[in-house]
Order: C-alpha cells, then sequence, then structure tokens
C-alpha cells in the first residue's frame, strides 16, 4: 500500500543493512517503549554480524539523524525523522488479523445510523490499535448553522468552519491576507455569526451577500475583504459531519507523551474544529496518509504521529489514529486500510 509522502529534510536512501537496523529499532520500541541496545538485536536472530558490528550501523544512524539515545548508556530510539523515514520508506503494512477483521466487520454490518455505528467504531479502532481514534460522519443534509470559526492556516490560507445546529461541520479554506491575524478573525467571526445563526449553509450564502449590500457603513471593512477573498460561496462546500474521538485517555500510556504534551492534545480533541487542518489535509488524495511530528497539520501539536484516510462518496468522511510517534505503523496502517475499505462500501464508494 502507498502512503503519502510529508514534507520532510531529504535523507538518502539507507543500505540494506542499516534499513533493517532502524526498521527494527522503531518496531522493537513500538512494541516494548524501551530504547534499543546492539544485544537485543543480535538476539532476535536476524543478523550475522557482532555486536559491535551493529553498534557501528547504530552510531551511523545516529550521525545522519534518525537514531538517538535518551541517556548516555542507553540503547537507541528513533527521532522523528527517522520514524518518517521508515513510514515513508521500510514499514512493511500488516494484514489485520481475523480476529481483527471479524471486530471491525461486527461494527459496520450493525445496521445502525451512521452517527451510533461511527461511535461504536471509534470506540473499536482505538481499543485495537491502542490509540486515539477520530472519525467524522458524511454530511447528509443540511441543518442550521450554530457557530462560526475562522482558523489561520499557513500562507494566506483560512479555513472557516462553520457548525450546525446537529454537531456536524462546514469549512472552507480561502485566501485571507496574511496581515489578518487571529484577533481580527475571531472579530470577524463574531460580525458574521449573528448573520448566519438559524440558516442553512444555503441561506447563509443569501443573507451575507444582502447584509453586505445593505451595511456598507456597518459591516467591518475587513469583513468585505474577507468575503471577497472567499470567491463564490455559491460554489461546493467541503461538509463534513459530526466528529467523533474516542480513545484519548489510551494516550496516558505513554510516558513520552508527558502531562504538558497530553494537555495540549487533549484540548485539540476537545475544541475538535482545530482538528479540521488535519481532515483537510487527509481529503487531498484517495490513500492512507502519515503524519509525522511537525507534519502533523494541527496548530500545538508536533509530538505524535497521525495515520488517517478518506472514506465515501467525494471523500466526505476522514478515518484517523493519533498516537505517540512510536505507534505500531504496521498493524495501524492496516487497520485504518481495511476500515476504510469497509466504509467505502458502506457508504456505495466504489473507486
Amino acid at each position: 500500500m502507498k502512503t503519502s509522502k510529508q514534507p520532510s529534510k531529504p535523507q538518502a536512501s539507507l543500505n540494506p543493512r542499516a534499513a533493517q537496523v532502524l526498521a527494527d529499532v522503531a518496531e522493537h520500541y513500538a512494541e516494548t517503549g524501551e530504547p534499543v541496545g546492539s544485544k537485543t538485536l543480535v538476539d532476535n536472530g536476524k543478523y550475522n554480524l557482532s555486536g559491535a558490528s551493529i553498534r557501528n550501523v547504530m552510531q551511523d544512524l545516529e550521525h545522519m539523524g534518525l537514531l538517538t539515545h535518551p541517556h548516555t548508556s542507553a540503547g537507541r530510539i528513533p527521532t522523528t525523522q527517522g520514524y518518517r523515514y521508515y513510514a515513508q520508506h521500510l514499514v512493511e503494512v500488516e494484514e489485520p488479523s481475523k480476529a481483527i477483521k471479524q471486530s471491525i466487520e461486527s461494527v459496520i454490518k450493525t445496521g445502525k445510523s451512521m452517527p451510533a455505528l461511527v461511535h461504536e467504531l471509534s470506540g473499536t479502532i482505538s481499543n485495537i490499535t491502542r490509540c486515539a481514534t477520530l472519525i467524522t460522519i458524511p454530511k447528509m443534509e443540511n441543518d442550521p448553522l450554530e457557530q462560526l470559526d475562522f482558523i489561520r492556516m499557513s500562507g494566506d490560507r483560512v479555513m472557516a468552519v462553520m457548525v450546525t445546529k446537529s454537531g456536524e461541520i462546514e469549512n472552507r479554506v480561502m485566501e485571507v491576507p496574511a496581515f489578518i491575524g487571529a484577533d481580527d478573525l475571531h472579530k470577524a467571526a463574531q460580525g458574521l455569526a449573528p448573520m448566519l445563526k438559524g440558516h442553512t449553509l444555503e441561506q447563509a450564502r443569501a443573507a451575507l451577500v444582502g447584509a453586505i449590500a445593505e451595511q456598507k457603513g456597518q459591516v467591518n471593512e475587513m469583513i468585505d475583504q474577507m468575503m471577497a477573498a472567499a470567491g463564490e460561496w455559491g460554489q461546493p462546500v467541503t461538509a463534513d459531519g459530526a466528529m467523533v474521538v474516542a480513545g484519548s485517555t489510551t494516550l496516558f500510556q505513554y510516558p513520552e507523551l508527558v502531562r504538558d504534551k497530553l494537555q495540549s492534545l487533549l484540548k485539540v480533541f476537545e475544541e475538535k474544529r482545530l482538528l479540521m487542518a488535519l481532515v483537510e489535509e487527509v481529503k487531498k488524495g484517495p490513500g492512507v496518509k502519515v503524519f509525522v511530528g511537525n507534519d502533523v497539520p494541527v496548530d500545538g501539536v508536533n509530538d505524535v504521529a497521525v495515520i488517517a484516510a478518506p472514506y465515501g462518496h467525494q471523500k466526505l468522511g476522514t478515518i484517523g489514529v493519533i498516537g505517540p510517534q512510536r505507534l505500531n505503523y504496521k498493524t495501524t496502517l492496516g487497520v485504518v486500510n481495511y476500515t476504510q475499505f469497509l466504509l467505502n462500501k458502506l457508504t456505495g464508494e466504489t473507486a
């Protein structure tokens, strides 16, 4: 299975021996949480090498920035760059076991409503991967809008996030000059919210046009700029339904995610709108995508890894697993890939 390549510092291809060592260190550390020494690799029987030879390979990988050691006398663990290289070039996706497939299928085939199914499925995936899981529910129909917010992304891009009364999320990425800061974006959202609340998205578009035309002296100049930058609001708008996040407490089992990191991450889970940039990035292509460290497109979250994929008609739904950088990539990639396949079938997606 092909995974997307995320932005990273160019890294020369590793020779087969170094690649094997990096993969083994990543996978052993994922399983045990303990730094990996040369003796561990010698004992696994894969290498016809001495401990000294393996230590030399590990030292080379450390000089390349792919491994590090947390203490002077400890074994090695992958760096963020090491995990990124492993995920992009070395990981061999593991086919889910029969038991795991049956566990996922049993939820998909319950015949429950999509919201109920997604709530149960997110918990099931979290239990399997031992990580947090997020799933968005494809929007089925228009609901009155309840909230509006603008989120600054990279460069001149801003995402308008509109939450419907039922909890579904409408979002649209638009070009807004970078000099318009977060405070101004918040004021703009406050100014526009009364015009939107209680309307469907279609009705809101008409209301916005009318309000701006009738209240030129009252509507903030910046709002005019933003609405002009948004282009034609009648164009198709990406729609995600309610977002379900499950298993966030499972992340407490990973000691490398210290309290301040976990607090930041849990805040993101609570403020689900902050995850919309991740959802947008996932939907840019059909395949399963891997984000590691700073590649994760969520502000303030750079010590985790995310494996995610879009699903459904026009890729309007998203399934993702969020965990520490040492999560089990082999198993998680297989689980996300298989779940995507089942959800595509459920929603009638054939491509």
